[in-house]
């Protein structure tokens, strides 16, 4: 038998292939996580992660795919050009009433504003990303440049954020998407699809069943709708889905990859104690769970046994 990677292995879990085993993804839109070419094609996405399908920075997609950091201003494609970098673009300034006067490349004044008026207007003065209010920013006596797709750029000097995109079009519509989207009845559907197939399929009661095809639910819209998942997802999710610890699991097979299969056997009898079902049953589970990221790999499932 080949050796299998581990970190393959893991890198594989829960995927969409694995989600695929349990009935279906979730009620988001699959088609929002890119393919390689399309992160070269689509390099921006929001503070959530979702993947902004434009090729220029916009009003809420302002944050690098390729380092998840918040653009700059040369970013922009007004920037530099005729060759003066930031000069060549409009800028706004607020007053300290938060009043705002924008004026264009040459500095000439062109019309009055409100905060309300930009992308990503928040209440009073402030404008920013997300709902949260970490990204969020009181405007008023500040200076920011004017994109060409209406980003703001922060030109205080003295600013922490100095040069970066500040603002995002969709801030007040991005809160509870997920939950939303969990708790629609079209996802209720697919929730419970998943849940007969693994009764029928592994012997799971329906009580631990729903609860696994809804982790497993939760996990896919969650990728979906941001367009990644975090440790603390895969850990949650895992442990549901499993009954043990995502740690624990990884440090079993890395003990399986030597031909130590002891931490697996273990592993497996209490994953298959807090699942309600038999060893045998637990290990057919983990191999469904884990048979279309092995497939994908070149293996056979028949051919891994501990």
């Amino acid at each position: 038998m080949k050796t299998l990677s581990v970190l393959k292995i893991a890198a594989g879990l829960l995927t969409v292939s694995i989600l695929s085993s349990c009935g279906g993804g979730g009620g988001g839109s699959s088609s929002t996580t890119p393919s390689a070419p399309d992160i070269v094609k689509y390099p921006y996405e929001t503070v959530f992660g979702d993947v902004c399908m434009t090729s220029q920075p916009t009003p809420g997609c302002t944050f690098s795919r390729a380092t998840g950091q918040r653009i700059t201003v040369s970013a922009d494609p007004t920037y530099d050009s005729q060759g003066f970098g930031s000069d060549d673009m409009w800028y706004v300034k607020f007053d300290s009433s938060g009043h705002a006067q924008v004026y264009d490349d040459l500095g000439n004044f062109q019309y009055n504003a409100n905060p309300s008026q930009f992308a990503g207007y928040i209440s009073g003065s402030t404008i920013g990303v997300g709902v949260t209010g970490f990204f969020w920013e009181n405007v008023s006596s500040k200076t920011y440049w004017f994109g060409k797709n209406g980003v703001l750029y922060s030109a205080n000097t003295s600013a922490a954020n100095f040069g970066q995109a500040i603002n995002n079009k969709n801030a007040g519509k991005s809160s509870n998407v997920d939950s939303l989207t969990i708790k629609s009845d079209k996802n209720k559907a697919l929730i419970k699809a998943g849940a007969d197939k693994l009764v029928k399929q592994y012997g799971l009661s329906s009580e631990k069943a729903v609860a696994v095809a809804s982790a497993l639910n939760s996990w896919a819209v969650m990728g979906a709708e941001r367009g990644k998942v975090t440790t603390q997802d895969m850990d949650k999710t895992f442990k549901t889905v499993f009954g043990v610890q995502f740690n624990e699991a990884l440090a079993a097979f890395k003990d399986f990859q030597t031909g130590d299969m002891t931490g697996a056997r273990e592993l497996t009898n209490r994953s298959a104690t807090a699942l309600g079902l038999k060893p045998d049953q637990a290990q057919a589970f983990v191999k469904g769970m884990y048979k279309g990221a092995i497939e994908k790999m070149g293996y056979k499932v028949s051919d891994i046994k501990w």
